[in-house]
């Protein structure tokens, strides 16, 4: 086929919701192309070969999986069982705080609540706390969805001070809130908060899939093909065309052309419109407003080979400091040299997937955030203080480290862009729900899909709703040429 042939639709970028995307429209009869500009699918959600093991991007665990918008859109293209799955129990995710380890559960985190010193006036403030605590899982768990949507330009922190002043119950709330979203309950959105937690909490089926991150947009580049379109990797776009104020084509930075009347972006909505197009073609009010987004935080993560299987933990969730020593991880120095402690999100793939690991070896990630732009060295002093953190939440692992990488935003960068942070458009109250970027930009023919534009969920989950989202936007609005 040749490179003037014209296209239904023409994808820029394979992540989650690049691929996601253009598997929904290829299994609707689309004639489909995507192009990425890496050698492997799946921008953040991907999985690399190091030293014999497979890496992932960052560190992950899927919230809902199979039971949500990922397997949804299997579904939808009727290849239900693309996506193999694990589920994060056996035994159950632990929470670690400070030393002691307890099962990571609302029960948990409200028992935790209140004084510890003894004496029956501490006694009865330590059951109201807890009291407190569980009233806030519970209405968290039980809302129905009228008053969620009441609460999407709310803060969390907010949310949360009406049920307890305890420091600890916004920890505990944060903590889920980062792993959630990574961006901090004090501009975080409690309707979106508590709309996932009801999805996780209910659906029981947190999980990572066989074959490490990248199995997610595998199978949807998959589907892509088997539903006769192509996916090109190793192939940047230089350009997306613009004619008469509508999309017509993309070019690579090879100088090769290709025509569709329909493109859509999963390059990131500010490279889109700012790089691949170009502040001309869009309205000064459109670009003001791309310009001011705010982004989720960044992440670095540090990935740990083991020359034994030394744990049988999937993930626990480290808290090394009670919170009024929380000053202990925050960066020093202006933000250049790494904290005294790490807290953060450890998980072992090889542990959900043996064949991750050699036989016999073991993977552990453990991921934190961090301040981007950060030279190497520097990152490097940060993975040494994460490693220390980490061998104290898991001292099991003392003496059989083989090796560890520090994976750094740069390496995000890398692969997805965005500056290296970990998901993409904040999803802060001022960018939630009727506020987030649409799909649908000023130029006819041109949308925007994934982590950047419309959508709910966590990660990945919100790519792959954002797509779907397309998808019905595209079937009332655009007919296949």
């Amino acid at each position: 086929m040749s490179n003037t042939d014209k296209y239904d639709a023409l994808i820029v970028g394979g992540g989650v919701g690049g691929t996601a995307i253009g598997a929904l429209l290829a299994h609707s009869g689309y004639k489909i192309k995507l192009f990425d500009k890496n050698k492997i699918i799946g921008g953040r959600c991907t999985t690399y070969d190091h030293k014999g093991f497979k890496i992932d991007l960052g560190v992950h665990l899927f919230g809902v999986a199979e039971n949500g918008y990922l397997g949804d859109v299997c579904r939808m293209i009727e290849m239900p069982n693309a996506i193999k799955w694990v589920i994060a129990r056996n035994p159950r995710p632990i929470l670690n705080y400070c030393g002691e380890r307890k099962v990571y559960s609302r029960d948990t985190m409200s028992g935790m609540l209140g004084s510890k010193k003894k004496g029956k006036v501490n006694s009865d403030a330590k059951k109201k706390e807890k009291e407190a605590g569980s009233k806030f899982w519970s209405d968290c768990m039980n809302m129905p969805m009228d008053q969620i949507e009441d609460l999407y330009y709310t803060k969390l922190a907010n949310f949360v001070s009406k049920y307890s002043k305890n420091p600890m119950l916004l920890m505990f709330a944060g903590q889920i809130c980062m792993q959630y979203f990574c961006v901090d309950p004090f501009i975080a959105s409690a309707g979106e908060f508590i709309r996932c937690f009801q999805q996780v909490t209910k659906a029981k089926s947190s999980a990572y899939p066989i074959g490490g991150c990248i199995a997610i947009p595998a199978a949807y580049a998959d589907a892509i093909k088997k539903y006769g379109g192509e996916v090109q990797m190793d192939a940047k776009v230089s350009k997306i065309i613009i004619e008469d104020e509508q999309a017509k084509g993309v070019e690579l930075e090879d100088g090769s052309h290709f025509e569709s009347d329909l493109i859509i972006s999963n390059a990131d909505i500010q490279n889109t419109v700012l790089n691949l197009i170009g502040e001309k073609y869009f309205p000064s009010d459109y670009i003001e407003r791309v310009k001011k987004l705010k982004y989720a935080t960044h992440c670095m993560a540090i990935k740990v080979a083991l020359d034994k299987v030394v744990t049988d933990q999937k993930l626990v969730m480290y808290i090394p400091v009670p919170f009024k020593e929380s000053f202990k991880m925050m960066p020093k120095k202006g933000g250049k040299e790494p904290p005294e402690k790490f807290g953060g999100m450890i998980t072992s793939p090889s542990n959900f997937d043996p064949a991750l690991a050699p036989k016999g070896k073991q993977l552990i990630f453990f991921g934190s955030g961090c301040r981007p732009g950060l030279s190497q060295k520097e990152y490097e002093r940060w993975g040494e203080g994460c490693m220390e953190s980490l061998i104290e939440c898991l001292p099991e692992i003392k003496g059989h480290v083989m090796w560890y990488r520090t994976d750094t935003p740069a390496l995000v960068e890398q692969y997805a862009g965005e500056g290296g942070n970990i998901i993409g458009v904040a999803q802060t109250v001022k960018q939630i729900h009727e506020r987030r970027p649409s799909q649908i930009t000023p130029i006819k023919g041109l949308y925007i899909v994934g982590c950047e534009a419309g959508g709910h969920g966590i990660g990945t989950e919100l790519a792959a709703n954002s797509a779907m989202e397309l998808a019905e936007i595209l079937s009332e609005t655009t007919i296949k040429t």
